[in-house]
């Protein structure tokens, strides 16, 4: 049996796992902003889920798959400074990528790895539907029509060209409506009242209208039900497409929170003070094994994974020369990156 259908098999214990995980994510913004005397902001709800929820998430997965021998590993990366695009649509365009990236990998026990993701830019509201404004219309240009674009303000990727096709709204790129009530308003998504939630999913609109709750949406990522398909980084780096941008974002994504760690910073701030950009590069990352551990191998080396989920004191420094590059603190989605695989652990 494969690790798709162990998934679908508890479909319901999982969903109901990834909606506890988001509330706690939310609920833990709320606190954090309630004791500084703000109010949580777009950037601050999704610092939550990448930082809060996604431990609930991990340990979701591996406690109901790793009785099956299936391995997990997950990572995931809160980057504060957004990269910029620019394009031709009816005027020069200019607009944010996106905010938070997931992407799913799986290694089977024998045959060749599958790749899922789903791209978000985020809206923190209440209203239903939203419809975009008109200081918004260029993101909803780009994942609408995906006209060709560079990128701007995005440290080593400033000037790349990408084409995405086709250039039409896709699964993979998707809008999240962030419930913006606070959690004692008794409409608000986070009171855990059966039939509601706090983040709903959105194709590219004008008028912005779920058709899923994230922690559903999750789960037919991992089945491949959503979200589109990337391909491996050598193909993907020979057309400058989807498959392109996606690992565009794991690498500025993994990188920064590499160099994160090497530089002795370990953990995420837990307490409640200091700004969105001391979270910048802050990570969640851990693995049951080392076999679902192919992509941040690919980027850091095997011997930065080491260091990558939190075990690599004595890796040899010479062993982390950076062959492709380095994070110069600009740029990055906020990144969400979950393997798994079936294959015994090297």
């Amino acid at each position: 049996m494969s690790a798709i259908q162990k998934m679908w098999q508890r479909r319901e214990e999982l969903i109901q796992a990834f909606h506890v995980a988001i509330i706690t994510g939310m609920s833990a913004t709320w606190r954090r902003c309630e004791s500084l005397g703000t109010r949580p902001q777009e950037p601050d709800f999704v610092a939550g889920l990448v930082i809060e929820s996604t431990p609930r998430i991990y340990h979701a997965l591996r406690s109901r798959l790793g009785a099956h021998g299936v391995s997990v590993s997950m990572a995931s990366i809160f980057c504060h400074q957004l990269p910029q695009v620019t394009f031709d649509s009816h005027s020069r365009a200019s607009c944010e990528l996106g905010d938070i990236l997931f992407a799913y990998i799986h290694t089977p026990r024998s045959g060749q790895l599958v790749r899922n993701a789903m791209l978000f830019q985020a809206k923190a509201t209440s209203n239903q539907p939203y419809r975009i404004r008109a200081a918004e219309r260029d993101q909803l240009c780009l994942y609408s029509e995906w006209p060709d674009f560079t990128y701007t303000r995005s440290g080593f990727l400033t000037g790349q060209k990408r084409s995405v096709t086709p250039k039409t709204p896709n699964a993979g790129a998707q809008y999240l409506l962030l419930d913006d009530r606070p959690p004692h308003d008794p409409s608000s998504g986070l009171l855990g009242i059966p039939g509601t939630y706090p983040v709903g999913c959105c194709i590219p609109d004008e008028f912005l209208r779920d058709h899923n709750h994230l922690a559903s949406e999750l789960f037919s990522l991992f089945i491949f039900k959503t979200g589109r398909p990337f391909q491996d980084r050598a193909t993907a780096a020979s057309k400058g497409d989807w498959s392109q941008v996606v690992w565009d974002l794991l690498e500025i994504g993994v990188r920064k929170s590499f160099n994160r760690r090497r530089s002795g910073r370990h953990d995420s701030p837990r307490f409640p003070g200091g700004s969105l950009g001391d979270l910048d590069g802050a990570i969640f990352s851990e693995a049951s094994s080392s076999s679902a551990c192919s992509t941040v191998s690919e980027i850091v080396g095997q011997a930065g994974v080491q260091l990558f989920y939190g075990a690599g004191g004595d890796v040899p420094p010479d062993k982390f020369r950076d062959r492709n590059g380095s994070d110069d603190g600009r740029g990055g989605v906020s990144v969400v990156l979950i393997e798994t695989s079936e294959r015994e652990s090297g």
